[in-house]
């Protein structure tokens, strides 16, 4: 069983199976046509498939690492504080999962000492996995074959030559930051709502330069932050500051999230003022 005193190859691998492990019980839910959506008390919507995969991942967990600190999105937190804790998101994309949509994920990431180093985000649909740990590089699984590397980014287009993905102009019109996300979106070559973590399959395979997004959570970011450091991407906060914990994020080439902050801290001091 591996531990925190395992080497991060091994922790990785190890929670990729497990991930993984769990398609066939979100997708027998996915297909069963009789699939049930509750809200819960923030309006979120919420499956038997979200609970029934973030609970086998917390007892593989707790199996492995036991006492260890979990934030779940369904069950919250369990554990003994510490400097090392896990995430869970069990369904990232609930919406679109119950339509029968594909671009939802399963996703488990690692903080250790206040930073992301270990991330897996599985497309059971799609048949796709990314993972990535610290000092290992961000890497892709097609099905069964071989893990290939995403590319490192290093920089990204001039604005009106980007393409940039968002969550949706839902999630941006009652914040602070709504005149400059309008502005960003106009302002780019081509914009597109590919909510959840979808949208950040196709940043980290170089077909788009950014995503922004907004009212997410620790356990939405965390694995993509671990992503993004081994692909070679900043992932902030509309200010600029490094951030896994949301509501908001920017993740992008660091130049380039660079140019989208400040567009971001201008529209936010004028909506001040």
């Amino acid at each position: 069983m591996p531990t925190r005193t395992h080497p991060q190859r091994r922790l990785l691998a190890w929670i990729e199976r497990e991930v993984r492990g769990c398609r066939r019980t979100a997708l027998r839910y996915a297909r069963s046509g009789s699939l049930r959506v509750a809200r819960k008390a923030d309006g979120s919507p919420v499956t038997a498939a979200d609970r029934a995969v973030e609970e086998r991942l917390r007892r593989a967990i707790a199996r492995a690492c036991p006492g260890e600190r979990i934030l779940g999105e369904e069950y919250g937190e369990s554990g003994r504080p510490g400097a090392a804790y896990w995430t869970i998101d069990p369904i990232d994309g609930t919406r679109a999962f119950s339509r029968g949509l594909p671009t939802w994920a399963i996703m488990v990431g690692r903080v250790e000492r206040g930073r992301p180093v270990l991330g897996v985000c599985d497309f059971p649909e799609l048949n796709t996995t990314m993972a990535a740990a610290r000092g290992l590089g961000a890497r892709e699984r097609l099905g069964s074959g071989a893990p290939s590397r995403f590319p490192r980014r290093r920089r990204a287009p001039a604005l009106r030559d980007a393409v940039i993905f968002h969550g949706g102009w839902r999630w941006w019109e009652r914040t602070p930051y709504a005149r400059g996300f309008t502005a960003l979106v106009r302002a780019c070559f081509l914009e597109r709502a590919f909510g959840d973590c979808y949208g950040y399959l196709w940043l980290l395979r170089g077909r788009a330069d950014a995503v922004v997004d907004y009212g997410v959570k620790p356990w939405d970011l965390v694995p993509l932050a671990a992503l993004a450091d081994e692909a070679g991407l900043a992932v902030t906060d509309c200010a600029g500051r490094r951030s896994f914990s949301g509501p908001e994020t920017v993740m992008a080439p660091p130049d380039f999230a660079r140019t989208i902050c400040r567009m971001f801290r201008r529209s936010h001091g004028t909506a001040r003022r």
